[in-house]
């Protein structure tokens, strides 16, 4: 169960995806032009199908962070500047031609962050049919970015240390995780009719009687 998306973490750390990029983890790069919300990309070395491009993933237009709102065809896609929230209307992007256009992704620190906080609040990482779930998961979106941008810099801070500016980062994210989980609660569908029939605090154990 996959509690956030790339588009979370910028709406957090818009320069995430600029100071933080792994090679296995960038799947698009190429050069680029937007016209109206309308990027078009050339000679890329996997195209927008290969990679699989799709709503609430990140690409850098120029170095600047953009959503992914359709894609349109292989080379082809509809983008808009970072909104405050996926309900708010389309930002035209500034229109650029020639530029450096990189898709990178942190889905995989993301699953893993999701399946921990699945289980602090009591549920299956991947619930089968009937099983608990959030009846609302972007309730523990912002708290599922926080950690994974945690555990994002704190991989990069391995290498550069601890008191390098992605190893701040790292503390700085881990402390914002920890005073969200304060106040945090989520509502659980505990009988898979789409209605919260739960109100859970992380980490709390729930007893059942069997």
């Amino acid at each position: 169960m996959l509690l956030c998306t790339d588009t979370d973490l910028v709406r957090v750390e818009p320069n995430v995806f600029s100071e933080i990029q792994w090679l296995s983890q960038r799947l698009v790069k190429a050069t680029g032009s937007v016209s109206g919300t309308t990027l078009t990309i050339a000679s890329p070395d996997v195209n927008f199908d290969g990679a699989q491009l799709a709503p609430g993933m990140v690409v850098l237009v120029g170095g600047v962070a953009h959503e992914v709102i359709a894609k349109l065809s292989a080379t082809t896609a509809t983008i808009s500047r970072v909104r405050p929230t996926s309900a708010d209307g389309v930002l035209t992007p500034a229109p650029v031609s020639g530029v450096e256009v990189i898709v990178a992704t942190m889905l995989p620190q993301a699953a893993g962050v999701s399946d921990r906080v699945c289980r602090m609040f009591g549920l299956k990482p991947a619930p089968a049919a009937g099983d608990p779930v959030f009846a609302e998961p972007g309730e523990v979106a912002r708290f599922t970015a926080l950690l994974t941008l945690a555990a994002a810099y704190s991989a990069a801070a391995s290498i550069s240390g601890d008191d390098s500016p992605v190893g701040k980062r790292a503390a700085r994210y881990r402390e914002l995780a920890k005073e969200e989980r304060r106040v945090l609660t989520a509502r659980i569908d505990l009988d898979g009719d789409g209605i919260a029939d739960a109100v859970r605090r992380p980490s709390v154990v729930v007893l059942e009687r069997v």
